[in-house]
């Protein structure tokens, strides 16, 4: 069972935020908490969020039909990473 089975969009404190990026385009949209599709989407598990999510970068350019590509989501936090510190014996 992966995470995205286990966290709903709800689910998300302040350093944690999701990048959905387009496996057509490119396009990468982050969702941090707060943000307004929360509220509207925040019950689903993130794989469902995963499934539903199509890409609309072409469309919010203004052109008609959009990239409508699937999306990838990957979650990531704003904490600092810190290096292996042991040595292998």
């Amino acid at each position: 069972m992966s995470w995205k089975t286990r966290l709903q969009l709800s689910d998300l404190g302040p350093p944690e935020r999701i990048e959905m990026i387009c496996n057509g385009c490119g396009h990468v949209t982050k969702i941090h908490p707060g943000d307004p599709i929360i509220a509207r989407y925040g019950q689903l598990y993130l794989d469902e969020l995963e499934r539903r999510a199509r890409c609309r970068r072409s469309a919010l350019k203004g052109q008609a039909g959009g990239c409508d590509a699937t999306m990838e989501l990957l979650l990531c936090s704003n904490e600092e990473t810190h290096a292996f510190q042991a040595g292998i014996a």
